[in-house]
């Protein structure tokens, strides 16, 4: 993003604000997403596989037969690790974000990482943070529910496994990139001072 906007921020004399577009672009809406979506392909198509996997040689069976929730057992712990994890997940993104975009504007122009840190930081506010990580534990929500959904009802048998992978992977992904959308305005409408 620094390589991508650098040279546009800098011919509109606007050099100083490189640091702060970053850092807000990064909190509110790349960190976020790109969490989610991350975690969509590689966590969603391992729960999926998985269940489904279980399913086909019949462990679901195996574990209902002993008067067992496996619903209860498989699914809800999963879709739970998945709408508190992502959350963490996104903060430790953002900071890894500011800190490579640092890196880069470092190497371009010597900045200092105190002067970067200031600049990024210099009007952010807790509304620019807060609600657009909280809303990732929407996300892991859904990555979790599509994902154990698709490997749950699966009933293909060793073919259902590669489906129920892919079939996480695309329905999730598609279903953050529209919640998202909606949580944008929400948070907008809610929180206008997190508006940039």
């Amino acid at each position: 993003m620094t390589l991508h906007t650098r040279n546009e921020l800098i011919q509109f004399g606007a050099g100083a604000w490189i640091p702060e577009v970053q850092s807000l672009s990064f909190f509110v809406e790349i960190g976020p997403l790109v969490a989610a979506l991350l975690v969509a392909g590689r966590v969603g198509a391992g729960m999926g596989a998985s269940l489904a996997e279980m399913r086909a040689t019949e462990q679901i069976d195996a574990i209902e037969a002993l008067s067992v929730d496996s619903f209860k057992l498989l699914v809800v712990p999963r879709v739970v690790a998945c709408f508190l994890a992502l959350p963490l997940l996104t903060t430790f993104m953002d900071f890894c974000g500011v800190i490579s975009g640092f890196l880069s504007e470092h190497f371009l122009s010597h900045i200092s990482f105190q002067l970067y840190m200031a600049r990024a930081f210099r009007d952010m506010e807790w509304s620019n943070f807060i609600p657009p990580t909280l809303k990732t534990a929407i996300f892991g929500f859904i990555i979790g529910a599509v994902s154990c959904f698709c490997g749950y009802t699966t009933n293909e048998g060793a073919e259902g496994v590669r489906r129920a992978a892919t079939n996480s992977v695309v329905m999730s992904s598609l279903l953050v990139i529209a919640t998202d959308v909606i949580l944008v305005k929400m948070i907008f409408f809610m929180f206008p001072e997190s508006a940039i």
